[in-house]
């Protein structure tokens, strides 16, 4: 499988040899398109076209017009591996205008050229990593690439990792006893402080009162009045206690309740606002919509309006011309296809041979100037040879020009206005290289060839 595969026009075998070359010291390049005997297309260029990851499509004068070229860069296009260059100072055909190309048009077999840095660039990120082409054959040793762990030896990248193994390890053996001694911290902490909230008392212990009775046959009264004395504070602190912890339970939940409704106000806050916000834009937007349809209404009216104008004042014109023209034949029987008559050339002659189409002998002054609206102005403005009744012709007379080119001579390979109007904003064109009709906007700029009727 060739890494890039190279669609030109034959004429340009010769220029596109050195940038065969220099791509050949990266990459495996097809470019012979001479098919081997015994193989099919299918067999060779189409093969080499579907497997090529890059497909590099050289525009020039001659391959724009190339139906193969063409073909083989739609191919590219649809697969992704579509990468152009200019060898000349050309308009790619249509549907591939939009893709930037690498500039070569003056290339002179020098490396440093930034169009053809460019373009090794595009190629660069067409190609995958795996066919890229390589840079650096150093070679590397086996100290790099082995390690004898079997033999007592290992890479110093090894003894990173089996250190970092090491602390690890010692983290997890040691990770009870640490969440052990957070554990007993937190219940000494607690302890700690029932011990500061409730008087100590300790089991089997006795108050100074009961220690000075001891012995005394009224000690034992004494000892249980101190007992019942000493377990009377211990129930008042344990209710003073549960008391604090309900009023500190009752204050958390008030603040949790605030926060909770001034976070529902503030959300409704938002709510309201966005909501008020898409009221406001969808207002506007459709008092914008309005106006853009009002304007479109107006424009359409007065172009409609114009257009009938024009049409009614062209029929005038050739009604005019068609007397003159009657007058004119009167004079020569005998036409043909061709011949220079009514100040330019014959391009279409009816069943009689008496009347038909007279096209300027040549383009409009320029190339590519006029719109589609400047074009039907200068026709009507146009005076040759003493004739003022010239039109830009309609769509079926323009196809009768085409087909009479060589005829009436002077065409150029591009785009050429009718006069027949495709819809509110765009016309019928017809392309004299191949003969097609399409439509384009009316604001584009085309050729023109004036035309009379006879």
């Amino acid at each position: 499988m060739p890494d890039i595969f190279i669609s030109y026009a034959h004429e340009d075998q010769e220029r596109v040899r050195p940038i065969v070359q220099e791509l050949e010291k990266r990459w495996s390049v097809f470019w012979d398109k001479k098919i081997p005997p015994g193989n099919t297309w299918e067999d060779s260029i189409g093969k080499a076209l579907e497997e090529s990851p890059c497909v590099l499509v050289v525009w020039s004068h001659f391959s724009v017009k190339s139906d193969w070229v063409k073909e083989e860069a739609d191919v590219a296009k649809k697969r992704d591996t579509f990468v152009p260059l200019f060898l000349d100072k050309v308009e790619p055909p249509m549907g591939f205008r939009r893709i930037h190309a690498a500039d070569l048009s003056e290339w002179q077999n020098n490396n440093a050229h930034q169009g053809f840095q460019l373009l090794i660039g595009a190629i660069e990120s067409k190609i995958s990593p795996a066919t890229l082409p390589v840079t650096d054959s150093r070679r590397v040793s086996k100290q790099d690439t082995v390690s004898f762990e079997g033999a007592g030896h290992t890479s110093p990248q090894r003894k990173s990792e089996r250190q970092s193994d090491g602390n690890v390890s010692w983290v997890q053996k040691n990770q009870l006893v640490i969440v052990v001694a957070v554990v007993m911290l937190v219940i000494l902490g607690v302890v700690w402080s029932m011990n500061q909230s409730s008087p100590k008392v300790e089991n089997n212990s006795v108050s100074p009162i009961a220690e000075a009775v001891k012995g005394n046959p009224e000690a034992d009264t004494l000892r249980k009045a101190e007992a019942a004395r000493l377990k009377a504070e211990k129930d008042a602190a344990r209710r003073e206690a549960d008391a604090v912890k309900v009023r500190q339970d009752k204050e958390a939940n008030r603040k949790a309740e605030a926060v909770r409704l001034n976070a529902e106000k503030e959300a409704a806050t938002r709510e309201a606002k966005a909501k008020e916000k898409l009221d406001a834009d969808a207002r506007r937007e459709a008092k914008a919509a309005k106006m853009r349809a009002d304007k479109e209404t107006a424009a359409r009216q007065i172009a409609e309006a114009g257009r009938l104008k024009a049409e009614k004042e062209a029929v005038a014109r050739r009604e005019a011309a068609v007397v003159t023209a009657r007058q004119e034949a009167t004079a020569q029987k005998t036409l043909k296809i061709g011949d220079e008559y009514g100040g330019g050339k014959i391009a279409w002659l009816d069943a009689t041979g008496q009347h038909g189409l007279i096209a300027a002998k040549a383009d409009l002054p320029g190339r590519d100037i006029y719109t589609w609206e400047a074009a039907k102005k200068a026709c009507r403005e146009l005076v040759n040879n003493g004739y003022s009744d010239w039109y830009l012709p309609t769509k079926d007379e323009l196809n009768k020009l085409y087909n009479a080119k060589s005829a009436v001579g002077g065409f150029s390979d591009y785009y050429y206005w009718s006069s027949t109007d495709f819809n509110a904003s765009n016309a019928w064109i017809q392309y004299f290289y191949y003969g097609y009709q399409n439509y384009d906007y009316e604001f584009n700029t085309l050729c023109v060839r004036a035309v009379r009727a006879f």
